[in-house]
């Protein structure tokens, strides 16, 4: 681990400079998704048919398709105007395989692997570095296999790192992260939200030489996400980021880090299980995006929708079959009782 931890987005990328957006809540305080037709159209879908539902993503062109498991529930779907996908698997018995993998999350073997189910491939995957062949990891994806044709093994370059490193970004002693959106308490109390590996480090965060604020919370491993209560020194707003969504899987989407900058990718799935060297974390995003050391903290959008949180990727840089993951940002506003500023 080196002493500088990743810097995703700086207060200069997603945080600071343009007019504040307006606070997306309930009457309870809890975080409000933004509205996505395609969503809400698949989640439609998804009531009427049950167990033959497998999934739904946007494919390349920007469609809706809804995976299902019949001819006739195809017709269904069709008849709704929407594209439909006959696979094999539904998604009940894809959830049924990623819960029985979660149960051995952080056990021998585990180590540097990530699984979650891609309704693209309707197969629950499990990424496994090419570099790791020992008995362990051996007997773990041995295991993996027996839960059947539901799980496929793909081999990736290298295994899932925390990303820390430099950047221009906050700074507690000598390590930096970076931020990845601002949340608001209250209409006047504002927070920095940033990655719990991050936010472990050290508990009073500065950005060029003024104090940003003080650690509140700090959630890793387990989850991925911190965040730092502003001592009003520093401007904070959110730029373009003006609602938190969960867009589908198969969207066009952006991460912004200090060190790789703007990069762009497709977002693979969610509720992914990551097996960190520090500890399993669960429920994140897996996206094709690179990031690297530096980018830790940093923001995960499509458009003007907040998604999550840099957390870490494959080590050796990116390229072909390069995996990056992301804590959902509505998790962390959640927690802190705080909406998208």
């Amino acid at each position: 681990m080196t002493p500088l931890v990743s810097a995703a987005a700086l207060i200069t990328l997603p945080v600071l400079g343009t007019v504040p957006a307006t606070a997306q809540t309930s009457p309870a305080g809890t975080v409000r998704l933004a509205h996505l037709p395609q969503q809400a159209l698949a989640d439609q879908l998804t009531g009427r048919l049950g167990a033959e539902h497998a999934g739904s993503y946007v494919d390349g062109a920007g469609n809706l398709v809804v995976n299902v498991t019949s001819a006739a529930a195809a017709e269904r779907v069709r008849a709704a105007g929407v594209q439909a996908r006959v696979v094999e698997h539904g998604i009940k018995p894809l959830t049924a395989a990623k819960t029985a993998l979660d149960r051995l999350a952080g056990t021998a073997g585990t180590t540097g692997l990530s699984w979650g189910v891609d309704v693209m491939k309707n197969a629950v995957v499990v990424s496994v570095p090419k570099a790791d062949n020992d008995a362990a990891t051996q007997a773990f994806v041995k295991r993996a296999r027996g839960l059947g044709q539901t799980v496929q093994i793909r081999r990736v370059p290298a295994a899932p790192r925390l990303h820390l490193g430099p950047g221009d970004a906050i700074t507690t002693g000598g390590s930096r992260c970076s931020v990845s959106a601002i949340g608001v308490v209250g209409g006047s109390t504002e927070y920095v939200v940033t990655a719990g590996h991050c936010t472990n480090i050290g508990a009073t965060w500065s950005a060029g030489g003024q104090t940003v604020g003080t650690r509140e919370i700090s959630r890793f491993p387990g989850d991925d996400y911190g965040t730092i209560r502003s001592a009003g020194q520093v401007q904070l707003n959110n730029a373009q980021l003006t609602e938190v969504g969960r867009p589908a899987a198969g969207t066009q989407i952006q991460k912004k880090g200090s060190t790789t900058g703007t990069t762009s990718g497709r977002l693979v799935g969610y509720d992914r299980t990551v097996n960190y060297q520090e500890g399993a974390v669960r429920q994140m995003i897996e996206t094709t995006a690179c990031s690297q050391p530096g980018d830790s903290g940093g923001s995960l959008q499509a458009g003007n929708i907040a998604v999550g949180i840099t957390s870490g990727g494959t080590s050796g840089g990116c390229g072909a079959n390069f995996q990056s993951f992301f804590q959902p940002l509505d998790e962390a506003l959640q927690a802190q009782g705080a909406t998208l500023k």
